[in-house]
């Protein structure tokens, strides 16, 4: 073997360009896989980086008669399922989310999160520098609090400098008694993490106000503890059939309700870089066919010495071997590049989870050289089973010119893959992109461009601090309409696209909101202030607008979109009737306005029932407001008088800036990402493809030359030699586009769960994809057939 190692080396030192091609078209396809593979094993497949990762689960609320489940529960089901679920070891609850934090000098918005004392014990992990809640008696669990290694280094200089320092969030003081180590995330983006009592403040059965996160018992499975919860979810049902109705409880693995959202679309990356490094396997797989054709007298002398046919093989499979294992060093420091390149992208368009643990480790290592021995035997096989197979006699009759024999329908074979699987690449990144289209394309029901929003929080702690905050805000966007090239400004709470929101039931017209339970008409929530429809663009359809005189005091009022008038009041003017969604209380709101629908969460979202109430008629929800600022010049370019303005107001409100384009760019990163990267493999793909056609054709019009040099001598045109060869060409890529789309009808299923606004038949796609593909890929072989057609006769005739 060593030998063969040597003359493999030498072999392809004395063909520098067969090594360099054959080495670069399989960096590009292991490469691609490697990095995309990274991406995949640090978010789905690595465990989590806790102790009791594997044990670790969170609780959802389900409604399995309605198909539904989501991540939150109510406090006393908390309770409850803490108490009477023998099979989770603990149990933990915890809110919150990016708030402002205030400092010694300066606030700040973090992911800043209430939990109960056990909460880091359930992960079995502890803080770095200080100690956790459970460590210092009941103190901790009021005002403690526990902060991130980056937050302390970027707030207080080190983490042993954050010990013993108080922050203030919401208006209470807290004393920092742990550093955590930088690795623990938990829940996403958290930065601080405050001690709050085990018993929740709200012990209302419909107030979802929470999420849990439980340890199950060594040696107990997962299913047994859904047992048991499904056990308390059917006793809360009879006990308040109300507000319990077809509701039960499910554990789910952490690492699963993470990653859960991102699988599908990860997964269906994976597969298409993977049909990339299968046309770059069946190219290499062709050069080496031509390169072997041209060997078969060097094997036949080899033969003729005494080698056997495993030997002729085994020497192929090894130069194969080292052509693979060559691509795989290139396609590693590829990888390296692509691994953060799609790690940037992914943070900054989709914000994945576990961005942080995607990186090139020994596991992707040994992918990429699990990569390279498929390689070895999907492109070497074939070669070397026609070398050790080829006649002898036939092979020296050639005098060494090589003969295509049964290799020549492989090499046609392997075009035809080629095609195949790059024209049904093509056809997904055609339907993605036109999917992007129509996302873009919809009507939003607001204003995206020249509008800044500005994300403000006012600590707040008493209803005093609440309406205090509220009047702060009302003055703040009075102050902030001055300033040159602000045109209109309002606050809000759920803007669409935003990260504030709620949603829930609701009644009208004095329906009774605690019989009908479990049977609610169902409403996104957002609160809004004075000339807030007109800043965002919101047509208002009848009524009137908010106006500074709904405050606190006054006569709750409410404005509602056109899909909630249709769903509740249909065929009637809803204006003056009341309605009753139990935000921050139980009371009537006369509806004074109809405003039009907008798309809440995404361009992909349809219109909903919205309903909109006065900031300062719910307190309690209005100290962390948006700020929407329409603007005559570049938003980006007012964040600093913006941020100045408001820090001279109130040097303790937390902001954090960003435009409405771009929250709605955010709100599609996902498909965007799909639509780019499986835009970049088809685009690979069909660059692979050509190139095996053009290797192809421009073998086969040399082994033909003389054939046609007889044909030009006898007289056929050049024109007649130049259409044979392109038609042969023709007839491959048919046989390839018809392979694909087979291919691509057959991912129908997994193709439509990706597309906004199209089938993933769409007629207009493939046609375009067709028209598209087909011409570059026969154009591959126009350079050969001109060649062809230009033999000389003489030349070809005395070559024979």
């Amino acid at each position: 073997m060593f030998h063969e190692l040597r003359y493999a080396l030498r072999t392809l030192k004395n063909t520098p360009s067969f090594a360099a091609v054959a080495v670069l078209t399989l960096a590009l396809g292991i490469g691609a896989n490697t990095a995309m593979f990274s991406v995949v094993n640090g978010i789905l497949l690595r465990p989590l980086d806790y102790p009791n990762a594997s044990r670790i689960v969170q609780v959802n609320t389900s409604y399995p008669r309605r198909g539904r489940s989501f991540p939150r529960v109510t406090g006393p089901d908390v309770v409850d399922i803490r108490a009477g679920v023998s099979a989770l070891e603990q149990v933990s609850f915890y809110y919150g989310g990016e708030m402002g934090v205030q400092m010694a000098d300066h606030a700040e918005f973090a992911g800043t999160y209430l939990v109960t004392p056990n909460f880091f014990s359930i992960f079995g992990v502890a803080p770095v520098i200080g100690h956790g809640f459970e460590s210092s008696g009941g103190n901790d669990a009021q005002r403690g609090a526990i902060v991130g290694l980056p937050f302390a280094e970027r707030n207080f200089g080190s983490g042993v400098a954050a010990l013993g320092r108080t922050l203030h969030m919401e208006g209470v003081a807290y004393e920092i008694v742990g550093v955590m180590p930088p690795g623990f995330r938990f829940p996403r983006e958290a930065q601080v993490w405050l001690a709050t009592s085990p018993q929740p403040y709200s012990m209302e059965r419909t107030a979802y106000n929470f999420r849990a996160v439980a340890l199950v018992r060594s040696g107990i499975s997962f299913d047994a503890a859904n047992a048991q919860l499904h056990t308390i979810g059917a006793r809360l049902e009879t006990e308040f059939p109300n507000a319990n109705k077809d509701k039960t409880f499910l554990a789910v693995p952490l690492q699963e309700q993470l990653v859960g959202p991102v699988r599908a679309t990860l997964y269906f990356l994976m597969g298409a870089v993977s049909l990339v490094l299968l046309i770059a396997c069946a190219n290499v797989a062709n050069l080496h066919l031509a390169r072997a054709a041209a060997r078969q007298r060097e094997m036949a002398v080899r033969a003729a010495l005494g080698a056997s046919r495993m030997a002729i093989a085994r020497q192929l499979m090894v130069e194969s071997g080292v052509v693979a294992l060559a691509g795989c060093a290139l396609g590693l420091l590829l990888a390296f590049v692509g691994t953060r390149v799609l790690t940037e992208a992914t943070t900054q368009q989709v914000g994945l989870p576990r961005v942080a643990d995607i990186e090139v480790n020994w596991t992707v290592f040994l992918f990429a050289i699990a990569a390279s021995l498929v390689a070895t035997l999907l492109f070497g096989s074939s070669p070397a089973w026609h070398a050790a197979n080829a006649d002898v006699n036939d092979a020296l009759k050639q005098a060494g010119r090589g003969v295509a024999g049964g290799s020549g329908r492989v090499r046609h074979a392997l075009v035809v893959v080629q095609v195949a699987l790059s024209f049904a690449l093509a056809i997904g990144a055609g339907l993605l992109f036109r999917s992007f289209l129509a996302l873009n394309a919809v009507e939003l029901g607001y204003r995206t461009q020249s509008m800044l929003v500005m994300y403000a929080h006012d600590p707040a702690h008493t209803l005093d601090d609440f309406l205090r905050a509220g009047r702060f805000f009302a003055d703040a966007v009075e102050q902030l309409k001055q300033i040159p090239g602000v045109t209109s400004v309002a606050a809000a709470m759920g803007v669409p696209t935003g990260q504030y929101g709620s949603n829930g039931g609701y009644v009208i017209d004095g329906q009774d909101f605690r019989q009908r339970l479990g049977n609610l008409a169902q409403a996104t929530f957002s609160l809004a202030g004075p000339g807030y429809f007109s800043t965002m663009g919101i047509a208002l359809r009848r009524g009137r607008d908010f106006n500074s005189g709904d405050s606190y005091d006054r006569q709750p009022v409410a404005i509602i979109s056109e899909s909630l008038a249709r769903q509740s009041f249909p065929g009637q003017d809803p204006i003056g009737h009341t309605i009753m969604c139990g935000l921050e209380s139980l009371k009537w709101m006369t509806i004074v306005g109809v405003v039009a629908d907008v798309r809440q969460d995404s361009p992909a979202s349809s219109p909903g029932p919205t309903l909109y109430m006065p900031l300062l008629q719910q307190p309690f929800h209005g100290n962390e407001v948006q700020v929407v600022m329409r603007t005559a010049v570049s938003p980006t370019s007012l964040i600093e008088p913006v941020r100045a303005k408001l820090r001279s107001l109130n040097p303790e409100t937390a902001t954090r800036f960003t435009t409405m384009e771009a929250m709605v760019s955010n709100s599609v990163a996902t498909p965007r990402l799909r639509m780019m990267l499986v835009g970049l493999f088809a685009g690979l793909a069909l660059l692979l493809a050509v190139a095996g056609m053009y290797g192809v054709m421009s073998y086969v019009t040399t082994q033909r030359i003389a054939e046609f040099g007889v044909r030009i001598a006898l007289g056929a045109s050049p024109r007649s030699v130049l259409t044979l060869v392109l038609g042969r060409a023709a007839q491959l890529a048919a046989l390839g586009v018809a392979v694909g789309l087979a291919l691509a009808v057959s991912a129908t299923r997994v193709m439509n769960s990706m597309l906004f606004g199209l089938n993933a038949t769409d007629a207009i796609t493939y046609a375009g994809v067709l028209l598209a593909v087909t011409p570059i890929v026969v154009l591959a072989a126009a350079i050969p057939a001109w060649r062809a057609a230009r033999a000389d006769p003489v030349v070809a005739l005395r070559s024979e």
